[in-house]
């Protein structure tokens, strides 16, 4: 048996991480992304103030003691 001339094995390294882990760990990231961005916009939309009907800027909390 000549060993120069056999065919390579079809092992895969353990190295390299194979497509499903490449594209689970895509769809991780664009699911964190997607967290951080409805976060962010739930802050902003918090942050608005809030305008009556006669134009007036009032804000979210109400005034207990008067």
């Amino acid at each position: 048996m000549n060993v120069s001339s056999s065919k390579t094995s079809a092992v895969q390294s353990t190295q390299q991480p194979t497509r499903l882990q490449k594209t689970a760990q895509a769809n991780e990231q664009t699911q964190r992304r997607q967290a951080e961005v409805q976060t962010t916009q739930a802050q902003q939309q918090a942050r608005q103030p809030v305008v009556n009907t006669q134009g007036q800027t009032t804000g979210r909390l109400v005034n207990v003691t008067a």
